[in-house]
């Protein structure tokens, strides 16, 4: 009789066992990876302040952030998790110390940080393209970029994607893709030897490549406009972490299953994403995302912190003298400077007509970095303000030629946050739709002339093309031999205190 009964309690039991084993086996057949991302650092290494409804808070610094970073990883090592860093481009220009030691302290930072990968961003090149060489060289992380090639060639300057393993069987590949922008929002010598391939056919390319590999993350400097329509071209991605528009995408947005993240800028706050990776099909799962505030909560690695330390005293005193004050706001807020009047915009453009005779003056707002508190202006906050070493040259151009540069500086939305959109001086113009009219010239406010010859004072990086400027290439010019950065240094001096206010010079119908 028992012998009878022993195969059925036997296939019961393995029946019972096979239950119990299921989520056992399910569960190593799993992965999990965390990817911490932080994107448009532009030289804020250390600490900035940043004006909110409960007042003026510190925020950012790279030295808190690597407190985070190193936190999380510790955690991670615990389950088995592994834990990548990456920068999602534009690390240098926007502070005096990454200006001033050309990405040096930066790349310095981001080598102790730990970091896995960066994807190239348009600043990239903006003390030339040997400093660009030279930081690839220094760092301990790959540069990538799937679609930035040599003309001459049409080999890729950079590697296109690097692979992770995070098991035995899977790797999680990490594909890098640059802004068409490059060509016009650097200085167009910096690139002049290079092509910016079309994004999308680029990643899928990538893609194809790697997909067998296990979970595939877009790193992309680019608008968000291209990550979608890549979300939507390659919807195997796992995720796409983007930078270049400097905006908090909270909540993600998601293209079809593609979810589309961004951390803001300056690095006030870490991204986080959690992935859950099936060992089998090595398809991979975004499970969590976060976007973790760098506060003054978070203590300073004392490593970093010494790195940091040790330029900023290479700078020394110099760049925290006082050199006047203003009694006024200083607004370049990229929300308001890249899309309406305001009134740093109105005193720049002042002072360079003023300063060269010009009957007109034009400065592309992406050149006004960072807005200035009412109070004492340091040489840093000017740096901070004007990283860039433009220079102003003047040119000959008629009525019709400045219709020409107003039609390509109004034709952004608020949404686009345009640099190519134009601060004014001896210009009046209202803006309807992407439409300038009502253009008029001078303090009596003439009205501008199609046939009429103008002095137009405008920066060296507008003249050779940049910001969308390319039809004013091989016009001839006088260069002025006055660098924007000391005249506006020289005009704080004599004007102090400053009180800049919005005049009308733009008006918009649909502000």
């Amino acid at each position: 009789m028992r012998c009878k009964r022993w195969p059925s309690i036997m296939a019961t039991l393995l029946v019972v066992l096979a239950l119990v084993m299921a989520p056992l086996a399910n569960a190593a057949e799993k992965t999990a990876a965390t990817i911490l991302f932080f994107n448009d650092m532009h030289g804020h290494l250390e600490p900035f302040t940043i004006k909110t409804d409960q007042g003026r808070i510190e925020v950012g610094g790279v030295a808190r952030m690597v407190t985070l970073i190193k936190s999380i990883k510790s955690a991670n090592q615990n389950h088995n998790v592994k834990t990548l860093v990456l920068i999602a481009g534009d690390i240098l220009q926007g502070t005096p110390m990454s200006t001033v030691f050309k990405g040096r302290p930066d790349v310095a930072c981001f080598n102790a940080m730990g970091v896995d990968a960066m994807t190239v961003g348009n600043h990239e090149f903006d003390f030339g393209f040997d400093n660009f060489v030279a930081l690839k060289k220094e760092a301990q992380f790959p540069f990538l970029s799937a679609n930035i090639i040599y003309k001459a060639s049409g080999q890729l300057v950079c590697a296109p994607f690097k692979s992770f393993p995070i098991s035995k069987t899977v790797a999680l590949t990490v594909i890098g893709i640059t802004t068409a922008d490059l060509a016009t929002t650097t200085k167009p010598g910096n690139v002049k030897d290079l092509t910016v391939l079309d994004a999308v056919i680029s990643v899928k390319k990538a893609f194809e490549q790697v997909k067998h590999l296990g979970p595939v993350v877009l790193l992309s400097h680019s608008r968000h406009k291209t990550d979608r329509a890549i979300a939507k071209a390659v919807p195997g991605l796992v995720a796409i972490i983007g930078g270049h528009d400097q905006i908090l995408m909270q909540p993600l947005r998601k293209v079809g299953n593609v979810p589309i993240l961004q951390a803001f800028e300056k690095g006030s706050y870490l991204g986080r994403l959690d992935l859950t990776v099936d060992a089998v099909t090595k398809k991979g799962r975004l499970d969590s995302f976060a976007y973790l505030p760098v506060d003054n909560k978070i203590a300073a690695d004392p490593k970093i912190a010494a790195i940091v330390k040790r330029y900023d005293e290479k700078l020394g005193a110099h760049f925290k003298k006082v050199v006047g004050k203003t009694d006024v706001f200083l607004d370049a807020k990229r929300h308001r400077v890249r899309y309406v009047e305001t009134n740093l915009g109105n005193w720049v453009a002042d002072i360079m007509r003023l300063n060269t005779g010009a009957d007109i003056a034009l400065i592309n707002s992406g050149a006004l970095r960072a807005s200035i508190n009412a109070g004492a202006i340091t040489l840093n906050d000017i740096y901070k303000t004007m990283p860039f070493s433009n220079e102003i040259v003047l040119m000959k151009l008629s009525g019709a030629d400045i219709r020409q540069m107003l039609k390509r500086a109004v034709r952004g939305t608020h949404a686009d946050e345009d640099g190519g959109f134009l601060q004014v001086s001896g210009l009046w113009f209202t803006v309807q739709g992407n439409t300038a009219t009502a253009v008029q010239t001078g303090n009596n406010r003439t009205p501008l002339k199609n046939d009429r010859i103008y002095r137009v004072a405008m920066t060296d990086f507008m003249a050779e093309g940049g910001d969308g400027y390319a039809f004013l290439v091989g016009r001839p010019l006088h260069k002025t031999g006055q660098p924007l950065r000391e005249l506006m240094v020289a005009a704080i001096r004599d004007q102090s205190p400053l009180g800049p206010k919005t005049e009308g010079r733009i008006v918009r119908t649909n502000p």
